[in-house]
């Protein structure tokens, strides 16, 4: 007699890919250059390899067609997980760019003061290296068979391959990083966390 599996607690991660994204990237590329130019003490590596500006960037007007566009992509994963939107809002808490330089790359990192995270390309060399996130399980490699092959109830870490124009958004507790850069071109995303707050009626 075969035995039912039920499988719980899953930890997912949504992918959306923007039509369209040249236009609204070369606007968000041309501001984050001059920001930059404007700010180029703001470097958060030793090897001066990385570069990231103030969080704030959703209160930027250049910013704002980019925030409709994280909005309406939450909505899709607010539906999908029977969130009373009736009772609370989702929004942008914090918003900054990134630009990293051959072999920058960032460690592993989570955030537990935010409901959501995000991430969108807006500049993908090839071998530009990828985000990964890590199996939010710890014990489970605790003790670790052999496998035959892997799969996703047995991977240890999955790495997304960056597109320009792709968004990913996922659980701010789901611990991830970005690869080295290998490219000889600058590796550009935004990072954005989204947080939670009541409707007072």
């Amino acid at each position: 007699m075969a035995g039912s599996r039920n499988d719980w607690f899953p930890s997912s991660i949504w992918r959306f890919k923007l039509d369209n994204s040249q236009q609204i990237n070369q606007q968000l590329l041309t501001f984050i250059s001059e920001d930059k130019t404007q700010d180029s003490t703001n470097i958060q590596s030793a090897n001066l390899l990385l570069w990231d500006n103030i969080d704030n960037l959703q209160r930027q007007l250049s910013f704002s067609k980019f925030s409709i566009i994280v909005q309406k992509n939450v909505i899709e994963v607010a539906s999908f997980l029977n969130w009373d939107l009736n009772k609370f809002k989702i929004e942008i808490t914090h918003c900054w760019a990134n630009i990293h330089q051959k072999h920058a790359y960032t460690s592993v990192q989570s955030y537990y003061n935010s409901l959501l995270s995000g991430i969108y390309f807006l500049k993908a060399p090839v071998n530009s290296g990828g985000i990964y996130f890590n199996d939010p399980r710890p014990a489970l490699n605790a003790i670790a068979p052999p496998l035959n092959d892997l799969n996703m109830w047995t991977l240890p870490k999955i790495t997304y391959k960056p597109y320009e124009g792709v968004m990913l958004l996922f659980p701010s507790w789901l611990s991830h990083g970005m690869e080295r850069n290998l490219s000889d071109e600058d590796r550009t995303y935004i990072s954005f966390e989204l947080g939670l707050f009541p409707i007072i009626e």
